[in-house]
């Protein structure tokens, strides 16, 4: 865990293309990330009202959240991936996914998140998927039961992406950091 470096984390993820490369343009995982991580806040904010029907506590849960889906695909940038058939339905994708899973434990360890993905960066995962295939993958097959966003994804160049992951991560800390001293005082 000490060994992962969230600059390390944001600089490849910006220069990591989703998809294998299979998108119209350079599109990465670090936009992705934002992406989800931004998606599964909202989420988290609705599911506990939804849920806990009282405002205490909600927006810390959020940031926490939020911080999960900002990492969700942070082994990658040791890693890299793999598609998606050869991940999930081969023998090797079996060694990869044991691989990706120690590399997530060291993510999960060195940035104090929560011990599981919540399920709210899985639904905000799938939502974000189906809206890059409906917008940067020219035959794409829906394959989940998420509809897309209604935005549109115009994507950014690997700087740009790099710039704003990292910004997403500290504006994510400090407000994680600043909750957790707050909560200490008498």
């Amino acid at each position: 865990p000490e060994e992962v470096a969230i600059e390390d984390v944001a600089h490849a993820l910006s220069l990591s293309c989703r998809w294998t490369g299979h998108t119209y343009c350079h599109y990465s995982v670090a936009e992705h990330s934002i992406r989800v991580s931004h998606l599964a806040e909202k989420l988290a904010l609705a599911d506990w009202s939804k849920l806990v029907g009282k405002a205490t506590g909600k927006h810390s849960w959020a940031r926490k959240v939020a911080l999960w889906g900002l990492l969700h695909d942070g082994s990658e940038a040791y890693l890299s991936d793999f598609a998606r058939p050869l991940k999930h339905f081969t023998e090797f994708g079996k060694l990869y996914k044991w691989g990706e899973k120690q590399l997530t434990e060291a993510i999960v360890t060195r940035f104090d998140l929560m011990p599981h993905m919540p399920s709210v960066v899985r639904t905000a995962d799938r939502v974000v998927v189906q809206t890059e295939g409906r917008d940067l993958i020219t035959a794409f097959t829906k394959d989940m039961d998420e509809a897309p966003l209604s935005e549109t994804i115009y994507p950014m160049d690997a700087q740009h992406a790099e710039v704003e992951f990292m910004r997403r991560f500290e504006a994510l800390s400090k407000a994680i950091e600043a909750e957790r001293i707050a909560e200490s005082l008498p």
